[in-house]
């Protein structure tokens, strides 16, 4: 006979052998409780097996019993699970923040209509949460030479465009006569440039030097 044999508790004095390809011998047998539901039989040894039991009385004291191991290996498993649950509730958490700043941002930019971002990463929260706009082409932005990512609701955009355009005649204007007609911030202006440059209405000559398409 196998030296243990595991039996499953399935309901009130019921239990399933797990064990497989055993056989049991006369005796007296002890059931012992692993965990919920999960048993181990052991035979009792009595008369002629007194050896035996000495034998196991002077095993090594550090070697763990058949018990201790499957006992072990039961609450390794449960401290595996239980930091799986935590790893998915911290990234829960962490999938939530990301997208209330991703929020905040829009929030920012349709308080202000326009934004300056500096961060790829707040980039791309921004294009999560404004796809459709982006797409209808109610969004405009750009990333300029300076690495920043200039970012206008189409309306405003369009408003300082105007005032660029009319601003400027056939021959060429610098960029100090641009900032002095339109009457916005420098941020503004390097990003409507931009987009303008983007869009083929104009064309920079040299650094600062701008010509009507």
């Amino acid at each position: 006979m196998r030296e243990n044999i595991y039996i499953n508790k399935t309901g009130e004095n019921k239990y399933e052998i797990i064990t497989k390809e055993i056989s049991f011998e006369p005796g007296v047998y002890t059931l012992y409780n692993l965990e919920k539901n999960l048993f181990v039989v052991k035979k009792q040894v009595f008369g002629d097996n007194t050896k035996a039991i000495k034998e196991q009385q002077y095993l090594p004291k550090d070697e763990p019993s058949e018990i201790t191991k499957i006992e072990n290996q039961a609450k390794e498993v449960k401290e595996v699970q239980e930091k799986q649950e935590q790893d998915n509730t911290n990234r829960e958490e962490s999938t939530q923040e990301w997208y209330k700043k991703a929020l905040d941002i829009k929030k920012e930019l349709n308080q202000n209509q326009f934004l300056v971002i500096k961060d790829l990463e707040e980039v791309r929260k921004l294009s999560f949460v404004t796809k459709q706009e982006i797409n209808s082409g109610e969004i405009l932005g750009i990333r300029g030479f300076d690495k920043n990512y200039y970012v206008f609701k189409k309306p405003y955009f369009e408003t300082i465009k105007e005032k660029i355009l009319e601003s400027m005649t056939s021959d060429p204007v610098n960029y100090d006569f641009l900032l002095d007609k339109t009457k916005v911030s420098k941020e503004e202006l390097n990003g409507t440039l931009e987009i303008l440059k983007e869009q083929s209405e104009l064309v920079e000559l040299k650094k600062g030097l701008f010509k009507k398409m």
